[in-house]
């Protein structure tokens, strides 16, 4: 009988881990949720809008697409993430790097880069629309689970980060549904499809809540199939305060759910500093460190912190 190497020891161990940590969240946790999908029976909707003209004026609400209206975003963001989802996604959310950011957006080159920072030193991603480079503490990683994982957060943090642009950009399908109600709101929902979707994904899933009073996104409820231990799953992350920049409306606070396979509370954070318009180029984001007009840090002249009613993580 053939020994058991310590590479196969260390994968089962870490498969048993897994186990043991999902049944842990299935004891604790509330029931998962399905992805609202279309029906195939038509809906009776008063207003008679489509998911497209919805979608447009929630596009409209947001002041249009961020290509058209800088060169340049820039934003400091500090969160914090949730006991279980470190223990069950470790590598997704890569909590000892990714707690604090610079981000920086190149919209005409779709070029999107993050600086994060933790208590394990930095970790520096840029996305771009055909390529993905990550380095930690300054030194490349070619690790392919790094590199899927990273273009997966990144491309969803676009869509958080700088509202319904980034599913104009990809959007290949929009569908009304039935609207829902919460917390004594009305809420309408239109179903998206991405092509591609997050990351390496060649498709994903978005259902984004509209407020009808202000036609903001409330919240986006999307599937990640673009990384290997997030495939079937689904989580939404719910926008709880808006500010203006440069003509654009965009989140400043955020708090985002796990709600398939298992439902927990992911990750809490907010916008400390944002600006626009530096002037700068794709190539001085495109690198291990920013440089020239991207270099320093976002908003020095206009920071803001903890403006709105509610804290984070208690949602």
């Amino acid at each position: 009988m053939e020994s058991v190497t310590v590479a196969q020891r260390s994968t089962c161990m870490e498969i048993a881990r897994s186990c043991i940590l999902l049944a842990f969240a299935l004891a604790l946790t509330g029931c998962a949720t399905t992805l609202p999908r279309p029906s195939a029976e038509p809906m009776e909707l008063g207003d008679g809008r489509s998911g497209r003209e919805l979608f447009e004026a929630s596009l409209a609400a947001h002041g249009g697409d961020v290509r058209e209206a800088v060169n340049d975003l820039n934003v400091a963001v500090t969160g914090e993430w949730g006991n279980l989802i470190r223990r069950i996604q470790p590598l997704v959310t890569d909590f000892k790097y990714r707690i604090q950011s610079e981000e920086r957006l190149h919209p005409e080159s779709g070029v999107y880069a993050v600086k994060w920072t933790g208590p394990a030193g930095t970790k520096t991603i840029v996305r771009s629309r055909d390529e993905t480079s990550v380095w930690y503490n300054g030194e490349p990683s070619l690790d392919a689970d790094v590199l899927s994982s990273s273009a997966m957060t990144s491309d969803a943090f676009q869509l958080f980060h700088f509202g319904p642009s980034f599913l104009h950009w990809r959007g290949t399908d929009f569908t009304r549904l039935s609207d829902v109600e919460e917390k004594g709101r009305r809420y309408h929902r239109v179903y998206v499809e991405l092509s591609p979707g997050f990351g390496l994904s060649p498709r994903d899933e978005v259902v984004v809540f509209i407020d009808p009073d202000t036609t903001l996104m409330h919240r986006v409820w999307i599937t990640l199939e673009g990384f290997r231990t997030t495939k079937g799953a689904s989580v939404d992350v719910t926008f709880l305060e808006y500010g203006e920049l440069a003509g654009l409306t965009l989140p400043r606070k955020f708090v985002e759910r796990v709600r398939a396979p298992i439902s927990i509370h992911a990750h809490a954070w907010e916008v400390t500093a944002w600006d626009a318009n530096r002037g700068y180029g794709p190539e001085a984001i495109s690198g291990a460190t920013f440089t020239g007009a991207a270099e320093r840090v976002a908003g020095l002249s206009n920071p803001f912190r903890n403006s709105g009613n509610e804290p984070m993580g208690t949602h």
